[in-house]
């Protein structure tokens, strides 16, 4: 009887589960597929950017999509576990004030970046290289960490991804304790920002293998 009992109770549990664990898988690889690059840039076949899919690019960055949560709750655990700011402390509540203040500041980066691309014309699309090899790609990964392209399909300073990094960097830093500065602590914490580019280009760039790695379509 008690062997019954605990059959039907790991049963039960097991159909409870069952939605979450198929959430989780789904989740999961919702938030490989928001890396997923452009095929290589192509001349010749190039379209730029329309005003549709850039506001669906802004509301999939901002809140549609997986990993501005990740990645906000991932920059909040680093920063607990550094104690920045110091003053609100290694604490839950610092926790959560840590996890809203990388959010809002993940939101004011992408629209900084969405609208001040959408006025100059450049892309905001990630173009994997048509090259091979490791360091070609890798090379081309952190190029255009600092490069896009224009509406003509020319290379230019990606002069709107350089102001989301560094503006929001430094507007995070007027709702921080006093003790941080826009221009020192918001400036190092562009150049932060500008590297966490570069690895999620690096991230977009392999994803292939990536996912062959863990096993993801």
């Amino acid at each position: 009887m008690g062997d019954v009992n605990l059959k039907t109770r790991i049963a039960l549990l097991a159909l409870l589960l069952a939605p979450s664990l198929g959430y989780g898988q789904s989740f999961v690889q919702s938030f490989a597929d928001s890396f997923n690059p452009q095929s290589p840039f192509d001349p010749s076949t190039y379209k730029p950017q329309t005003g549709k899919e850039r506001w669906r690019e802004w509301v999939k960055d901002d809140g549609a999509g997986p990993n501005i949560y990740v990645m906000s709750l991932g920059a909040a655990a680093y920063k607990q576990a550094i104690n920045t700011p110091s003053e609100w402390g290694r604490t839950p509540r610092g926790y959560l004030r840590r996890t809203g203040s990388s959010l809002a500041s993940n939101v004011v980066q992408n629209s900084i970046q969405e609208s001040m691309a959408a006025v100059a014309g450049t892309d905001t699309r990630y173009f994997a290289c048509a090259c091979t090899g490791f360091f070609p790609r890798t090379g081309h990964a952190l190029k255009m960490t600092l490069l896009t392209y224009n509406h003509s399909g020319h290379l230019t300073v990606d002069i709107p991804q350089l102001s989301g990094a560094y503006g929001s960097s430094m507007i995070q830093d007027m709702w921080y304790p006093s003790s941080h500065n826009p221009l020192v602590q918001g400036v190092q914490g562009g150049h932060i920002e500008m590297g966490l580019i570069g690895g999620i280009h690096l991230v977009r760039e392999f994803s292939p293998e990536w996912k062959r790695l863990l096993h993801l379509h």
